[in-house]
């Protein structure tokens, strides 16, 4: 009986029912399946296309994905401002893209020449850095605890 209450609890998106521990592991699963299918996507298109550009589209492609992975899993799928969440996702995807970009050249220039799988292992390492900062702002600003006001909605899914 316990459970069922406690699965219709999370079903509703109430973040009461997450604590914070539980986020962090939420996030941590979701946050390591997105930086390895971001090294994936980055390595299937890094044998056509220079370095950047095969990070810049691993890179949106990723943090779309783990950003409504993150929305359904780690946040209990509740109400979102869907302009912070537009925010957030465009932030996000210029943040790493100026920060993995960087890490990228200064890759290059310590090394001679980098192999693809090096390359990839630095933007996942500095990804997973940058990860608490991006954690902190879906839990507190995109995801965070404020209701739409009554009357207005203002949700995530279709019934805005």
């Amino acid at each position: 009986m316990e459970s069922a209450v406690t699965a219709a609890g999370l079903r509703s998106g109430s973040r009461a029912h997450h604590p914070l521990l539980v986020q962090v592991a939420h996030y941590v699963v979701v946050g390591g399946l997105a930086t390895v299918a971001n090294a994936l996507v980055f390595l299937l298109l890094r044998t056509g296309i220079d370095t950047v550009p095969a990070n810049l589209v691993a890179l949106l492609v990723s943090t779309a994905v783990s950003t409504e992975a993150n929305h359904r899993f780690t946040f209990a799928g509740g109400a979102v401002h869907r302009w912070r969440a537009r925010v957030q996702i465009g932030g996000t995807v210029a943040f790493y893209a100026f920060y993995s970009s960087a890490v990228l050249l200064l890759l290059e220039a310590l090394l001679e020449e980098s192999s693809p799988v090096q390359e990839s292992l630095a933007v996942a390492l500095a990804s997973v850095l940058a990860g608490i900062g991006r954690f902190l702002v879906l839990r507190y600003w995109v995801f965070g605890a404020d209701e739409p006001e009554p009357g207005k909605v203002d949700a995530w899914d279709e019934r805005a």
